[in-house]
């Protein structure tokens, strides 16, 4: 089970990393493309990068959506109670 978690974990951080990154080459890239009026360019980045960054925010997603679920607690473990005075 512990196992698991850290492959989850290793896949969000990666698909992290790529998502960040590619979403900074895909926005410069666009941003170059408008001032330099290159329409060109515009289409190589919406047919070649956007639907790997898609692909990529997607498995991010799920992958932190399983990291959302906790660890069961051992049944040797209570619950503490907060003390009010």
């Amino acid at each position: 089970m512990h196992q698991t978690r850290r492959a989850i974990e290793a896949i969000f951080v990666l698909t992290l990393a790529a998502l960040l990154l590619g979403g900074i080459l895909f926005v410069a890239g666009q941003a170059i493309a408008l001032t330099t009026g290159q329409s060109d360019w515009l289409g190589f980045f919406n047919e070649s990068i956007k639907p790997p960054l898609c692909i990529a925010a997607s498995v991010c997603a799920v992958a932190g959506f399983l990291l959302s679920y906790k660890h069961p607690q051992k049944q040797g473990q209570t619950r503490q109670e907060a003390t009010t005075r």
